[in-house]
């Protein structure tokens, strides 16, 4: 499970649980599991030197610090599975590598001060263990060293969400396994060199990008090229599935298992991209888009009449209210959740079936998703020919109250012969292109690249707005920032997924300045 949440949305899960950081126990709970997965990463590059490749631990690692952020949702007995399973991959690694070490007769490296579990180890000796590293380690590192170490592990969680995503397509991508191992190991050492957490943040950041990339390759390979598409977001009377989140295999999946069904299909936040591949048109189950917003699940949970499936990788607000009948394909649920296993999905649909489903069904208007290239192509010549002054790229959305009013503002305020591409917020205006990609990261990426073969990234006219901060912020900005970026803007980011400190570091180290009035950040640029 992803945490991709904004900070400032009226329905977000932070305002709605009234909890807008990490609790102190998951923190702690966060920094032993890192320091047993850094453990972990030791053995696996020691036992590779000798020849011997271990996938799957490697990718039982890789997925760990995707899902590690997503502690809070778990049961004590899951955490303690979780810590047991790692813990089992240590003592496998470490004896491999001590026989090994023996059969051909050279010195072993073992770590010192490994880490000790056992079968009565409790979840709260666990958190009396990691509140001792957190202090051990805030009087190890300097200041800089401490930011510089949160940033590189944001983005290792980055490259390792898309490393997962690309498992489910068949990629191999061992040069990025690899590089997330060595970034974990330096952590391993008592002294760690700043210059080498520079070394791999940029590295690992550079990695991310084509892996999203290869993303793109792989869901094009899968769905068809992408194209503009009118969604309906009405629904009909029908019993009814709701698929929420971002995965589209798991749609996928769903649609072939209910083709030969009565049950109507509605896709809910990131999904909308879903509808403009040509794969998922020629689904005759899938009926439209159902919510109001990326980040509004409260809302439309409550008011779905139907089975509930989270897709992978992905974790939205999971009220008491609704459990009973939500499910997920991921490898762990939380409690209340049911898991499908090996896509049966035959439970869902029998809470389908058992749901009131739509009476009467609404009509609404349908939205657009998708991406026009003539429209693009047309629009980048215009700029070009009309010697523009200033190009903003906009994005990708959060649906926040407070950005909404701001780009009200923004673009009532945009110069003379100033353009927009906007991927998040459409003011209706000729000098503004907007592209609704529903936040999708590969595919927003495949436009970019489109832009870039026209506009030189270096421009001093040339200025991006990220309006929703995430966990594939600090690597997009970095890439960005190492292309030749002048002008970067970025909105808060939610504590609960990166340190108000170390977002004003970060913001420092790469001259990134945060959005304040539009009056004031168009001054900045001009």
């Amino acid at each position: 499970m992803f945490y991709n949440s904004s900070n400032s949305y009226e329905y977000n899960d932070c305002v709605s649980k009234g909890a807008c950081s990490v609790s102190p126990a998951i923190s702690s709970m966060q920094e032993v599991m890192l320091i047993l997965l850094r453990q972990i990463a030791y053995y696996l590059l020691k036992l590779k030197d000798f020849g011997s490749q271990k996938e799957g631990i490697t990718r039982s690692l890789i997925s760990q610090i995707a899902l590690i952020d997503a502690a809070k949702d778990f049961s004590e007995s899951q955490i303690l599975n979780l810590f047991s399973e790692q813990y089992a991959n240590l003592t496998e690694l470490r004896k491999e590598y001590l026989q090994m070490c023996k059969n051909k007769e050279e010195q072993c490296h073992d770590l010192k001060n490994l880490l000790k579990l056992s079968s009565k180890t409790s979840l709260s000796s666990i958190l009396k263990r990691g509140d001792r590293e957190f202090i051990n380690k805030y009087k190890r590192l300097n200041v800089k060293q401490k930011s510089n170490s949160e940033i590189l592990t944001s983005v290792m969680k980055s490259v390792c969400v898309n490393l997962i995503c690309l498992y489910e397509y068949d990629y191999a991508c061992e040069y990025a396994e690899d590089n997330v191992l060595e970034a974990l190991n330096i952590f391993n050492f008592s002294r760690v060199d700043s210059d080498l957490i520079k070394k791999y943040t940029e590295v690992l950041s550079k990695i991310d990008i084509e892996l999203l990339k290869l993303l793109k390759r792989a869901q094009f390979e899968e769905y068809g090229i992408i194209e503009e598409q009118t969604v309906s977001t009405s629904t009909s009377p029908n019993k009814a599935i709701l698929v929420s989140g971002s995965n589209l295999r798991d749609l996928k999946n769903v649609l072939e298992f209910v083709k030969d069904t009565d049950i109507d299909v509605y896709t809910n936040g990131n999904l909308l991209i879903a509808h403009a591949f040509p794969y998922f048109k020629s689904c005759k189950n899938l009926k439209g888009h159902f919510g109001t917003g990326v980040f509004n699940t409260i809302l439309d949970f409550a008011t779905f009449p139907g089975a509930i499936l989270l897709t992978k990788n992905e974790a939205q607000n999971i009220e008491y209210l609704y459990r009973g009948r939500l499910f997920t394909t991921d490898d762990i649920a939380p409690k209340g959740v049911v898991k499908i296993i090996d896509n049966d999905f035959t439970p869902l649909v029998n809470s389908a079936f058992q749901a009131k489903g739509f009476a009467k069904g609404q009509q609404r208007e349908p939205v657009k998703v998708g991406l026009n290239e003539n429209i693009l192509s047309n629009f980048l010549d215009k700029i070009i020919s009309d010697n523009y002054q200033n190009l903003f790229i906009i994005g990708h959305s959060n649906l926040d109250m407070n950005m909404n009013d701001y780009f009200k503002k923004f673009f009532n305020s945009m110069p003379e012969k100033s353009y927009a591409i906007s991927f998040s917020y459409n003011p209706h205006l000729e000098n503004v292109l907007f592209i609704n990609l529903a936040n999708d990261y590969p595919q927003i990426y495949g436009v970019l690249q489109k832009i870039f073969e026209k506009i030189p990234l270096n421009s001093e006219k040339l200025a991006f707005f990220l309006t929703k901060c995430d966990i594939n912020s600090f690597s997009n900005i970095i890439n960005l920032k190492n292309e030749g970026v002048k002008n970067i803007f970025l909105s808060d980011c939610p504590p609960t997924l990166i340190n108000p400190s170390v977002l004003s570091s970060f913001n420092k180290l790469y001259d990134i300045f945060p959005i304040s009035e539009p009056e004031i950040d168009l001054k900045k640029i001009q």
